[in-house]
């Protein structure tokens, strides 16, 4: 992989050197991908704190699309800039997942933006002996109830502890959400940095857009406007009338 892929993929790399203490089930589920080209989410709310992840604050969005998908391969096209409109480093750039192997361009990887499609609570999620569907449940994204499966896991270890959280969308294991918060063992006291971000635009699933305050209204807004202006008229219309008798 190369030194920088997108801000997300650095993330999802350094959990993957965190959690390969873990020992997990060995893979039992049916693993494919469950998008189709030309899908994509787009990542908003991005939030940092602590050493490391101040920079989080700076970005704006961060894509990922849909470019080709083979069998258990999907190619994803990453796109983005930050808050000032500059590209994020390794903007249009793309890289190949397999859902199945659990593998980056080719070499054992973390799970990033993608997962297998339909995996149940329990089912480990490739490469093997690293990562476990915590559970499966329905949460509301972008106006919409989406079944989802959450990965939570708490490392501890003599130089820091780490709480990941990633949601994936159920039905094609799209990431929809996730989280970090890391707390280093340091003098003269421990240091606690964390991230975040979620999901502000989609096509995996028919999100309602957020409304737009300017342009629409609710309907009762709407009659007493139209009633306004109807006894503006009526008004204007009779003084018109008396000044003519």
């Amino acid at each position: 992989m190369q030194p920088y892929k997108g801000i997300i993929v650095i993330i999802f790399s350094f959990s993957f050197i965190t959690l390969t203490v873990l020992s997990l089930p060995v893979l039992g589920a049916i693993y494919n991908p469950g998008v189709s080209v030309g899908q994509y989410v787009k990542y908003g709310n991005f939030v940092g704190s602590g050493q490391g992840f101040e920079s989080f604050n700076e970005i704006s969005f961060e894509q990922f699309q849909v470019t080709a998908v083979s069998g258990s391969l999907v190619t994803l096209l990453s796109t983005g800039q930050t808050k000032n409109g500059t590209a994020l480093p390794g903007n249009g750039t793309s890289e190949v997942w397999d859902v199945t192997a659990g593998t980056l361009n080719g070499s054992p990887d973390v799970q990033g933006p993608i997962i297998a499609a339909n995996l149940n609570q329990g089912d480990a999620i490739p490469p093997p002996n690293t990562y476990s569907v915590n559970s499966t449940e329905e949460r509301t994204y972008l106006g919409v109830a989406r079944a989802v499966n959450l990965l939570t896991l708490t490392i501890f270890t003599s130089d820091y502890n780490s709480t990941l959280s990633y949601i994936y969308d159920r039905q094609t294991g799209m990431l929809l959400e996730a989280s970090n918060q890391l707390v280093t063992q340091s003098q003269p006291e421990p240091i606690t940095s964390s991230y975040s971000y979620s999901a502000i635009e989609t096509n995996i699933f028919n999100a309602t857009p957020s409304p737009n305050p300017t342009t629409n209204f609710p309907i009762q807004t709407i009659i007493i406007i139209i009633a306004v202006i109807f006894v503006v008229v009526i008004v204007t219309l009779l003084v018109l009338l008396r000044k003519k008798l």
